[in-house]
């Protein structure tokens, strides 16, 4: 059993923080770009809290004030949703500082992807439903240059009953943004080009609950007390994408061995892959032949669903995945099967 967080309502007030980096105070005129379209996009009332525009050393330093943001949000009634800044690279350093009973007394939207696969996995594990995807500075800075679909989906998500919501693939995308120490428009991204249909590997059709999570972060946080007990993937979709670091195929292929080596490929009801970040055609076809030949080889006769190139994480426009809500994807979309949200 999952706890659903409340829908949000206009005007209602969420709360800006920065888990894993407070890079908004190096280019803070991205981290108002994004604000400001929280406001103009969804009619929200974004409240910065304290530690969310912290300096950089500092806040490395503190990374208990980073979770106390996050714990005076959950605990604060008036705040109804909790949107991460941006990723970074240590947020599991927060997670000994998090309230836990709290949070779980008092469930509410996350919003955040990238690191803070951390957060949403130790939400995932307390049972709490979460959305991979949402950042201020990476998502919603960049909402003037998406199409309407963008905003549609995560208003379903946020404002509505979203049983049978169905997210089709974006027909354009960008990856990355240009340089934030030089671009004039702080909102701005990269070159718009067409995206592929998605490429199923192996099966046409996976259902189960969705749990979606960066590669690399969750390979980091195994062998932890973070990471998920064996039994939390029984019946997920699991869904992987890779950060702007782009790891090789070689590293995507040892990271998926490692899952499977510990008994998670046993479980899961199929593996879905984001569009991979920075990848060229030639790194696709290798990380595809790779990914195939695990499934023939390694994985034997497990004939688990797998398909590549969905939008969502580190790509443009992206989906909001809501963590832990039963879902069907097949061809080149997701449908909800159960709203994420309750009233």
């Amino acid at each position: 059993m999952i706890s659903r967080p409340m829908r949000l309502k206009p005007g209602d007030k969420v709360a800006i923080v920065s888990p894993s980096r407070p890079v908004p105070s190096l280019f803070p005129e991205v981290a108002n770009k994004g604000i400001e379209n929280i406001r103009k996009y969804f009619d929200l009332d974004p409240e910065i809290f304290p530690h969310a525009f912290d300096d950089i050393k500092y806040s490395y330093e503190h990374p208990d004030l980073r979770a106390k943001d996050i714990n005076d949000a959950f605990g604060n009634p008036e705040i109804k949703a909790v949107i991460s800044t941006i990723g970074g690279d240590e947020s599991i350093r927060i997670l000994e500082h998090l309230n836990r009973e709290m949070i779980i007394r008092n469930p509410k939207i996350f919003m955040g992807f990238s690191d803070c696969t951390t957060i949403t996995t130790y939400l995932a594990i307390n049972g709490m439903a979460s959305i991979y995807g949402g950042a201020v500075m990476a998502g919603f800075a960049q909402m003037d240059h998406f199409p309407k679909e963008f905003a549609e989906y995560w208003k379903s998500i946020l404002f509505d009953d979203s049983k049978d919501l169905t997210m089709k693939r974006f027909r354009k995308y960008s990856q990355g943004y240009p340089d934030w120490r030089t671009s004039e428009d702080p909102g701005a991204v990269k070159e718009i080009i067409d995206s592929n249909k998605w490429n199923w590997i192996n099966g046409s059709r996976m259902e189960g609950k969705i749990f979606a999570a960066n590669i690399e972060v969750l390979d980091w946080m195994r062998g932890t007390r973070y990471f998920p007990e064996l039994s939390f993937f029984s019946d997920k979709i699991l869904l992987l994408e890779t950060s702007e670091e782009i790891p090789s195929p070689l590293a995507v292929e040892r990271m998926i061995r490692n899952l499977e080596i510990i008994g998670v490929i046993d479980l899961i009801r199929g593996l879905a892959f984001g569009r991979f970040r920075g990848y060229t055609e030639e790194m696709q076809n290798e990380a595809n032949k790779r990914i195939e030949r695990m499934i023939k080889i390694e994985f034997k006769d497990k004939d688990i669903p797998v398909v590549g190139g969905l939008g969502f994480g580190h790509t443009d426009p992206y989906f909001p995945i809501p963590n832990g809500i039963p879902a069907v994807v097949e061809k080149s979309y997701i449908q909800l099967k159960e709203s994420f949200t309750t009233n």
